[in-house]
């Protein structure tokens, strides 16, 4: 099972290699390795820190120097696509539900606005077609 935050889930579909440190694009790079080889991997949407924060400089315990700008991340991509706090389900429905409802939908914004990697997410797909 691999804990994934729902908004990282949004994250993992637009990685262009670029994080807050080296050991966080290690990290991440692995662990969208392991989704892509495994897409029915399943997955826990949780709100609090998951895989991928463990090597996040901004990491405190089980939760994140950010506070609640990630929960509100969280509770959005949540509720855009349906999902509950701890749900499980495999990688595949949860990538392909965020994709149309949150990514392909045009509501990245609504999601992340005031995340600082936002302007990278939508230079990436800037010029691409869904």
């Amino acid at each position: 099972m691999i804990h994934l935050r729902p908004h990282h889930g949004l994250c993992i579909q637009q990685f262009v290699g670029r994080g807050y440190s080296e050991d966080f694009v290690k990290n991440m790079t692995e662990l969208i390795g392991r989704l892509q080889s495994s897409p029915q991997q399943m997955i826990e949407l949780c709100c609090r820190a998951d895989d991928l924060c463990g090597s996040c400089p901004h990491r405190v315990e089980n939760g994140c120097t950010s506070g609640q700008k990630v929960q509100q991340y969280d509770a959005a991509c949540l509720s855009l696509c349906g999902y509950l706090p701890g749900q499980q389900v495999s990688w595949e429905e949860f990538r392909e539900t965020a994709a149309k409802k949150i990514i392909h939908a045009g509501k990245l914004g609504t999601v992340c606005w005031e995340c600082e990697w936002f302007s990278l997410c939508l230079s990436f797909h800037k010029g691409k077609t869904d």
